[in-house]
């Protein structure tokens, strides 16, 4: 299992921000940590999240509820999401719409969606990069 590192998070941040607009800075370390460290968790020497789908949510939940940067804590959250899935050769399905992804994360912000479901939801929206029957091939591509 790949994580993500406190440096790609913090690129991921920049990017959101100049991208996207806000203020750049980390709002706490302590949250900071706690974000990355909470995909690798144990307690009693057992993981507290054993597999992709529940690293992977708890690592966007935490992002968007513990906001640990000044601004852009929810683009931020998605792209770490979609990097940490990428980092482990998974990806969601190719039908997953921008507007889907929107929803996920005002769903979380607004706490209409727990980690739990947004587990579940991402057990049901993944792939691993193995199984291409789910994805068209790239532009550009077919027939290599």
């Amino acid at each position: 299992m790949q994580y993500l590192t406190k440096e790609q998070l913090l690129d991921l941040h920049t990017y959101a921000v100049t991208r996207y607009g806000g203020l750049l800075g980390i709002a706490s370390q302590d949250r900071l940590q706690t974000v990355l460290n909470a995909p690798r968790q144990k307690m009693f020497g057992v993981e507290l999240y054993p597999d992709l789908c529940s690293k992977a949510a708890a690592l966007m939940y935490l992002l968007v509820k513990s906001r640990p940067f000044v601004d852009g804590n929810e683009v931020t959250a998605l792209m770490a999401f979609l990097r940490f899935l990428d980092i482990n050769d998974a990806m969601l399905r190719f039908n997953i719409s921008a507007g889907e992804l929107v929803w996920l994360v005002r769903a979380l912000s607004h706490s209409d969606l727990d980690k739990e479901g947004l587990d579940q939801w991402l057990r049901d929206s993944l792939v691993f990069a193995s199984d291409s029957s789910e994805h068209p091939p790239a532009a550009g591509r077919e027939g290599l």
